[in-house]
């Protein structure tokens, strides 16, 4: 079974980035994830695997829950 995890609210991800004064590829660097897929996974284009929102999650200090509808 493979989970889809989707951004609860892409917009306010965006924002948490930047009142943390990152870029969106600063912060994607620092959490050890590739850019161009970030912007897919903003866009909903393509969905993050688990352990992915599991980094974009811990990168903002939130749970997976907080952030994406499963």
């Amino acid at each position: 079974m493979s989970l889809t995890l989707q951004f609860r609210d892409a917009t306010s991800v965006r924002k948490e980035i930047a009142i943390r004064g990152e870029s969106i590829a600063i912060f994607y660097k620092r959490i050890g994830v590739n850019y161009s897929l970030m912007t897919e996974y903003l866009n909903n284009k393509k969905h993050p695997s688990p352990p992915t929102a599991k980094k974009i999650a811990k990168g903002l200090d939130k749970e997976i829950k907080d952030i994406f509808f499963i």
